[in-house]
């Protein structure tokens, strides 16, 4: 086949520039989203460690009565205090505060958002209970004791409400913005799709004009930026520029031994994404965009062709995450929520649900006397061991930290539940053997029961939480709490 090169016309400037204008809009899109994930992510991470901050007030003052506080598990108060008031201030009015890798971070203010209100709350209740906690931390009386241990029972409950209730504003304001850049994307694909057709159309009109030997087709591929090939309508290939043999990386007399959908194929479970077969001696992952014309009243069908290996790649690495969590590879919050609430919608009134809320016990005094690197390889076994027991009908993440969250679908009765909570607990008391050290970790599970579909998950969630923390503090030596949802 003969290529033919014409005298560059002002159309051709203009599509290619258009193609450069479409894709840089969805390059700078895909940066942007990005960067937004990103600074959303942060301020969801945040927004759930404050949630469990407020939980180790509770603990950290719990174990620093009057008269036997040392003047460590004070200094741990007193940090955990100012980290928790760092934090939300930072939220409120903006400014720097330490991420969940103690690493600065700025954030801005919350005034400008919806959900604003909630941090504002959060605020009025925080601020009484922050100043009667440092007197405590510079005086700890038995009187101030008393008084802070019986706020603690209504404010650390509301607090943790509040943290909730934001995290969940967050997550709900970065999947509408992640939206609407989504719908932004799609209009500079179609676009761009628009594009091509004028292109083609204008290339069509204006090599009209060529001498008669000179093929219309031959002409269009020329000056495509994009791998072209045109096939009839059995996929018989009949022409191809020189970048399609270049993406194959085969000539085109082998390649034209082969129909179109022998040498791509489509990628598993992504619409409009395709992969080049064994046949090609290169290896890619490729989008792909058809369009039908006629010459000389013969069909055509033009593929058009683009390697987008790097950003597949890069996108399917973004996903994995945004939903895992990378030390224990379990599902992290964020999937466990979303997995809740397409099942909550799924639920039928007979069907029974146990949700667990499971914490490891003096997993902090592991951490402080043999270091974070040991807790981490904890947790990784910790994780390995719940992997044990998921199944299709019961669906284990990490929460945060050292606590994770539980859903045992379409169960018989809740004694059922109470088991396999009990199953968890003895298989978390095994030894761990961690670089020369045997250590003993267990943990306590709350479990609330409910049937059907749910209005609010996130208060259910609340309540497991909620049974936990009396699992944690029972003295009659079971780690298993069980209460009803009454939602």
């Amino acid at each position: 086949m003969s290529w033919r090169t014409n005298k560059t016309n002002p159309f051709l400037t203009y599509a290619i520039l258009l193609f450069f204008i479409f894709d840089g809009a969805a390059l700078g899109l895909n940066i942007w989203l990005t960067q937004r994930v990103q600074g959303q992510t942060v301020e969801l991470n945040l927004a759930g460690r404050q949630r469990m901050l407020s939980q180790k007030m509770v603990k950290e003052f719990l174990y620093a009565p009057p008269g036997a506080a040392s003047k460590e598990a004070l200094d741990t108060l007193s940090h955990t205090i100012s980290l928790f008031d760092q934090t939300l201030s930072a939220f409120r009015v903006g400014g720097t505060t330490l991420d969940t890798d103690n690493h600065t971070v700025t954030l801005d203010a919350f005034d400008q958002r919806h959900y604003f209100n909630i941090v504002e709350k959060a605020w009025g209740t925080w601020v009484p209970l922050r100043q009667d906690l440092q007197r405590y931390v510079l005086n700890p009386n038995p009187e101030l004791f008393l008084r802070i241990n019986k706020l603690l029972d209504t404010q650390s409950s509301l607090l943790l409400d509040y943290m909730n209730e934001l995290a969940l504003a967050i997550e709900t304001q970065a999947r509408y913005e992640t939206g609407q850049i989504r719908l932004l994307q799609t209009i500079a694909l179609v676009l761009g799709m628009l594009n091509f057709i004028a292109a083609f159309w204008l290339y069509r009109l204006r090599l009209r004009a060529l001498e008669k030997e000179q093929s219309l087709i031959d002409s269009l591929l020329n000056e495509m930026p994009s791998a072209m090939v045109f096939t009839d309508n059995q996929g018989n290939l009949i022409q191809a520029n020189p970048k399609f043999t270049k993406l194959l990386g085969i000539d085109f007399d082998v390649a034209q031994q082969h129909k179109i959908e022998e040498l791509i194929t489509p990628y598993p479970n992504k619409q409009g994404i395709w992969q080049l077969s064994f046949l090609a001696s290169k290896r890619a992952i490729v989008k792909v965009e058809k369009t039908s014309v006629y010459q000389d009243n013969q069909h055509l069908i033009v593929w058009r062709i683009e390697d987008v290996s790097e950003e597949f790649a890069e996108r399917e690495q973004l996903s994995s995450l945004a939903y895992k969590d990378p030390l224990t590879g379990l599902d992290n919050r964020m999937a466990f929520e979303e997995q809740f609430n397409l099942q909550n919608q799924l639920a039928s009134s007979d069907q029974l649900y146990a949700l667990m809320f499971l914490d490891l016990n003096n997993f902090k005094q592991v951490n402080d006397t043999f270091g974070h690197n040991k807790g981490d390889l904890i947790l990784m076994e910790v994780g390995f061991r719940l992997k044990q027991f998921a199944n299709p009908h019961f669906h284990i993440a990490r929460y945060g930290g050292d606590e994770f969250i539980l859903l045992l679908q379409n169960i018989s009765n809740e004694e059922r539940a109470i088991a396999k909570a009990e199953q968890i607990v003895e298989a978390l008391k095994a030894p761990y053997y961690v670089g020369g050290e045997t250590l003993y970790i267990d943990a306590s599970i709350g479990i609330t029961t409910f049937t059907g579909k749910q209005a609010n998950t996130t208060k259910i969630i609340s309540k497991a939480d909620k049974a936990m923390y009396k699992a944690k503090k029972n003295h009659d030596g079971h780690s298993v709490h069980l209460v009803q949802w009454n939602g």
